[in-house]
């Protein structure tokens, strides 16, 4: 409980820190930007601490952390009183201050902050049921990442499977979770199923955010949070087919609707549980997205009106304010492409798209300048894509699409609910008249979201990016899974315009009005199948995963709340122990040396519990991130051939390139290498020894200056 605490407190700093300026930049949205307060707030709140470790060039600390909020909030704070309209002014204008917005909109603050909690407390507790970092998913690497952030002197971040090398991965994400653990001044091991949880939780309600200000009802913004984070896909449609009826739930095959592909949605992500840049990149969408929207819906006071079009709403707001939205757009342009560039295509697509279909004047001018802040963004996080390489292979044309059926499936909720509105509403508007039928402000902006959600859903069949997959049946898996997962969120944002137009159908006639909750109802109904049905299954199964271990340690680790390092203590103990010696010891440098095999193994072990870089860690995913086999190759060679080595004069020649401060000998490594690697201990007294597992200074095997090397392939 105490690391929920943690979360909802350090969160909600960062989100007060910026809402004085939200409050007028984002003067447009109902609740003026309170919901999406706290995913802008943790965003620029980090990238201002990073920012300033990478200055001093220091390791990143809680009071570094806890000044880059501080910083944050007087920028904002200072900006709100600067620019609040004079008091004539602002009363002429109904304008208020901050405190008296809260006060005023007590009830829809209320329920963001009832929203929020409930959220981080239900993903919390399922994320809780699965707290080990083990080898079977990409938390093994997520965990590598957060370590080397948190071990970072300033930046760039050191590659904690490559040594000598900056990260060659977006990691933006993952330095967001560094300050957020300095902040909150965590254990990283108790902290990161928390951080997982709140990733979800920022995109709960940031989606409700969204929602009420394209419906102006807390209702759509519910809609929205369940469509873009609850519902499920109906893959569960063919299971039940294929098995004659209600039968036990796969949760695992609905993430696979696609042959040959990843076809994950929110729900799912949550259930696998991953800290990987894909979950951490959709809160920042939908914010960057609601900057967007501010940009493009009327002013306060003219909505109603514009949104049937007899208003020119819109062009009421002072330039700075403009400015203003298109600056942290930037920001949080940077942020996505620093953290998942695959979203910022589409973004920096429909941000201006969105300028151009909402109110006020000179929308032409507005939305190229929309589209110059997303181009530019790069430049305020240039920091972090030093080391990344981008894949040059450009792409490929898609020669095998996915079954129709497969892609019905992969998007069940949004194509029932369109296909059972175009029923419902083409005859109710049909009734009502011309006038009924002429979209909205609100209308437009859901449709250029739904066009752009439709656009990255259909991308993927026409091409692919090229990347180490190519040639082969999993030639278009990564693209597929990159972009179904951004079409899912933006079309989950846009059907509550949807739902809202159901719901209060002008229709002639009670029967139509009753079609039209009929539809959103049944729509959300076979949308919570998967929630709970897979869900349910996902709970049996780890309750089965606990019982089938042979030892109490091993079903401790697995129980709900242990600490993410438990289950490598339980399996490992001499390992364990050994990263806890070298994580802790002084002076920080050099590479280690140890076992590298298999992805998805516990291989490079060490480097990913200490944070301290290897030689070489899993080798599949540094070739795909470099787009490049040949060091991976010549470095598992090396390190093959220092444990073989016949003599410690050979083996010091081969580490010296790597700067190889610790050498450990272990299980893994004499089932690797062979019983031969015994012979450092004839070299050298190990530095640490327990469990089985040793751990040698290369000084002492080598000499004082043996990890003073220049590392190198």
């Amino acid at each position: 409980m105490s690391e929920l605490l943690r979360a909802y407190l350090v969160t909600t700093f960062c989100g007060w820190s910026v809402f004085p300026l939200l409050h007028l930049v984002l003067n447009r949205l109902p609740d003026r930007g309170y919901a999406l307060s706290r995913c802008f707030g943790v965003v620029l709140s980090a990238w201002l601490a990073w920012m300033m470790a990478g200055a001093a060039g220091q390791v990143l600390t809680t009071a570094m952390a806890l000044l880059a909020v501080l910083a944050a909030g007087v920028v904002c704070w200072t900006l709100a009183v600067l620019w609040r309209p004079p008091t004539g002014a602002a009363q002429a204008s109904r304008e208020l201050g901050p405190g008296a917005f809260l006060l005023g909109r007590a009830r829809l603050i209320a329920c963001v902050e009832v929203l929020f909690l409930s959220g981080l407390l239900l993903f919390a507790w399922i994320e809780r049921r699965n707290p080990a970092v083990d080898p079977d998913s990409e938390r093994f690497m997520d965990y590598a990442m957060l370590g080397a952030g948190l071990r970072s002197p300033g930046l760039p971040v050191a590659d904690p499977w490559l040594a000598g090398h900056d990260l060659a991965y977006y990691h933006f994400g993952y330095s967001v979770a560094a300050f957020l653990v300095r902040c909150g001044g965590a254990e990283t091991a108790r902290f990161f199923t928390t951080i997982v949880a709140l990733q979800h939780a920022l995109l709960w309600i940031g989606a409700f955010g969204i929602g009420l200000a394209l419906t102006g009802r807390a209702r759509g913004g519910m809609a929205a949070a369940f469509f873009v984070l609850v519902a499920g896909n109906f893959e569960w449609v063919r299971q039940w087919a294929r098995q004659g009826g209600v039968a036990p739930f796969d949760w695992f095959a609905s993430s696979r609707v696609i042959p040959d592909a990843i076809s994950e949605f929110p729900w799912f992500s949550l259930l696998w549980g991953d800290l990987h840049p894909y979950v951490m990149a959709l809160p920042i969408t939908a914010c960057a997205l609601a900057f967007a929207l501010a940009e493009s819906l009327p002013v306060t006071g003219a909505e109603a009106a514009s949104d049937e079009g007899s208003v020119p709403a819109g062009g009421g707001d002072p330039a700075r304010l403009h400015i203003a939205r298109a600056a942290c757009f930037a920001l949080l342009c940077g942020a996505l492409l620093a953290t998942h560039p695959w979203d910022l295509p589409i973004v920096a697509l429909a941000a201006p798209i969105l300028v151009l279909a909402g109110a006020g004047r000179r929308r032409l001018a507005r939305g190229a300048v929309w589209a110059v802040a997303a181009a530019a963004s790069w430049l305020l996080v240039v920091p972090f894509l030093q080391g990344l390489i981008l894949g040059n292979r450009g792409l490929g044309r898609v020669g095998h699409r996915s079954p129709p059926v497969a892609w019905v499936m992969a998007f069940g909720p949004f194509v029932l609910l369109a296909a059972l509105a175009a029923v419902v509403l083409i005859a109710s508007e049909h009734a009502a008249g011309p006038r009924a039928r002429t979209p909205g402000v609100r209308a437009r902006l859901a449709l250029v979201l739904a066009g752009a959600g439709l656009l990255s859903a259909l991308a993927c069949e026409m091409v692919y990016v090229r990347d180490l997959f190519d040639s082969t049946p999993l030639e278009r898996m990564n693209t597929v899974f990159k972009l179904h997962r951004l079409a899912w969120l933006l079309l989950g944002l846009a059907s509550p315009c949807l739902i809202e137009r159901l719901l209060r159908s002008e229709a002639r006639g009670r029967w139509r009005r009753v079609a039209g909750w009929a539809a959103a109802a049944l729509t959300m109904a076979a949308a919570l199948v998967y929630p709970i049905g897979g869900t349910a299954a996902w709970l049996r199964g780890r309750a089965i995963e606990i019982e089938r271990q042979d030892d109490a340690p091993a079903r401790s680790a697995l129980s709900p709340g242990a600490d993410a390092e438990a289950l490598f203590r339980a399996r490992f103990p001499g390992d364990a122990a050994a990263a806890s010696f070298i994580a802790r010891s002084r002076p920080v440098g050099g590479a280690i040396l140890e076992e590298t095999g298999e992805p998805y193994t516990w291989s490079s072990r060490i480097s990913t519990f200490s944070g301290v870089p290897a030689v070489l860690g899993w080798g599949n995913h540094e070739a795909v991130w470099r787009q490049d086999w040949d060091e991976v190759l010549r470095r598992r060679e090396s390190i093959a051939a220092i444990y073989r080595a016949a003599s410690p004069a050979e083996a010091c020649g081969l580490m010296q390139p790597y700067s190889v401060r610790w050498v450990v000998v272990g299980e893994r490594e004499r089932e690797r290498y062979g019983e031969g690697v015994a012979r450092f201990a004839a070299a050298a007294r190990p530095a640490f020894a327990g469990g089985g597992t040793r751990v040698y200074d290369a000084r002492d095997i080598c000499g004082p200056a043996a990890a003073g090397g220049a590392v190198g392939p």
